[in-house]
């Protein structure tokens, strides 16, 4: 299930920090529960905030922002269940939290409806994949790695099969499982005082068993996608 959460500034515009994703990942543990938070390690869920087309990047800063759009999904109908009541809670009650220089409420909530699964994917937020066999996980060069690299369709079917299990708790059986990258841009995103590196783009999922391209659809692809990374949408299959 898929959420749109619309959060509006106490005042007329808010100036946020680029490492913002801590405080989106802090509204959900209260949207949440820090009980049901801090109860798993592998978040079953994947985000993506977009700041209006209003909002004005600089190296360290987001300005002009007057409305924040957060997109939330996951697989889990138990889980959609909780964060949807959540939402509402605080809304009903009025609730505020703090991002950025000002205090957010939340002005809408609505389902946003699951799109028949082509294969081909647009990222609405980053896609973070780990290196296989990295050694040093404070270098983001040697940690991470983007398509243009050698390696990363391996790394990629590895981080997604290991993240499958994490959150299923079996294996996933996807026969033949590919990854054709269409188009891409290299990013480095601030987060937590570090640095993640991580792609945006386009690209296609080729497997004999579309529960894996269900499974990224709906949980995000990569890794750290309960820290807003990974979310997709679906594109038309264009030959």
């Amino acid at each position: 299930m898929r959420f749109l959460v619309r959060l509006k500034p106490l005042k007329e515009q808010a100036v946020i920090n680029v490492d913002y994703r801590r405080r989106f990942i802090s509204l959900l543990k209260k949207i949440l529960g820090t009980d049901y938070f801090e109860s798993i390690k592998t978040k079953p869920y994947t985000f993506a905030v977009y700041m209006g087309k209003e909002a004005k990047f600089t190296q360290d800063k987001i300005e002009g922002v007057k409305t924040i759009n957060l997109r939330f999904s996951t697989g889990d109908t138990m889980l959609a269940i909780r964060f949807y009541n959540g939402v509402l809670r605080f809304k009903r009650d009025n609730q505020k939290h703090l991002i950025g220089d000002t205090l957010f409420v939340i002005d809408l909530i609505r389902e946003e409806k699951e799109k028949p699964i082509t294969g081909v994917f647009k990222t609405l937020s980053p896609v973070v994949v780990e290196r296989m066999g990295f050694t040093n996980s404070r270098d983001p060069e040697e940690r991470y790695i983007t398509p243009d690299e050698e390696g990363f369709q391996e790394s990629f079917i590895e981080n997604t099969l290991r993240r499958y299990y994490d959150v299923k708790g079996f294996p996933g059986n996807f026969g033949n499982f590919s990854l054709r990258v269409l188009e891409y841009k290299k990013e480095y995103v601030k987060h937590y005082g570090g640095v993640v590196k991580c792609f945006i783009g386009k690209f296609i999922v080729m497997s004999d068993n579309k529960e894996i391209q269900e499974f990224i659809y709906k949980y995000g692809a990569g890794l750290r996608t309960g820290q807003g990374f990974g979310y997709l949408e679906v594109e038309e299959w264009k030959s």
